[in-house]
């Protein structure tokens, strides 16, 4: 087993956030999602048993509108744009700072999203088709390295190929247990020895939990969310009952 600290890893958007309304919203630059004041409540409780580290996409400064709100979760590190940034504490500044004004300035017709460190995000001018491909043959064209992410209608330029799980080793963690959804959340899957997603996940996702004889909850939305944690609680418990997991 990894020396490295033992953490659950919980990522945000369509894992503990969702479109439909609740009690607490975080709001994003066209809606919002929310979380559960019930899933609020069960984050809290299991943040006394093991450290709970946040992996998303989302950037630093999107995700204090979360945990600001919910201060009786305890959380030891946050993993932002998709690995590219990794903090102990939010208000950090990130070791390393992308500068993307070569590429801004080529797209003087395209929206810069604000708030992130290490990644360019844009939104493509109205009506404008293949944007991704645009965005490649700019990169190729200028020699300038770049991934590109889609994310909706938003668009990202990482400096190199992202990844949660190095984001997360660079802090020190261990995934012991991943929550999990999409597709940017498979190298923290595939590292965890335990992991639980919902039925509404990426299949490759559902594929890898239950290889890994996780958990993945039948229901939609926040009651799915809070059977993972409840799952999750319950685990732990376990997990601290024989000596298999270290108390915080």
């Amino acid at each position: 087993m990894d020396t490295n600290k033992q953490v659950l890893v919980v990522d945000l958007d369509g894992t503990l956030l969702h479109p439909e309304p609740e009690a607490i919203a975080v709001p994003g630059r066209v809606s919002c999602r929310y979380l559960s004041q019930t899933s609020a409540n069960l984050l809290a409780e299991i943040s006394k048993l093991i450290p709970i580290v946040i992996a998303t996409a989302r950037n630093a400064q999107n995700v204090k509108q979360l945990v600001q709100q919910i201060p009786d979760v305890c959380f030891c590190g946050f993993v932002t744009e998709n690995g590219l940034v990794a903090k102990f504490h939010l208000d950090e500044t990130p070791i390393a700072k992308s500068n993307w004004n070569t590429v801004t300035d080529l797209l003087p017709n395209w929206s810069k999203l604000t708030g992130y460190e290490n990644c360019l995000g844009l939104i493509a001018p109205k009506n404008f088709e293949n944007s991704d491909e645009f965005l490649r043959k700019i990169l190729f064209e200028n020699d300038l390295p770049g991934y590109i992410y889609l994310d909706g209608h938003k668009i990202f330029i990482y400096p190199s190929m992202p990844s949660k799980l190095k984001g997360i080793k660079s802090l020190n963690f261990f995934p012991l247990i991943t929550l999990g959804n999409d597709l940017n959340d498979l190298d923290m899957l595939n590292a965890s020895p335990y992991t639980a997603t919902l039925s509404t996940a990426h299949e490759e996702v559902k594929e890898v939990v239950n290889h890994k004889s996780g958990y993945c909850s039948s229901l939609n939305s926040h009651a799915a969310t809070e059977e993972l944690l409840l799952w999750t609680y319950e685990l732990v418990a376990s997990l601290l009952n024989y000596s298999n997991l270290q108390p915080v």
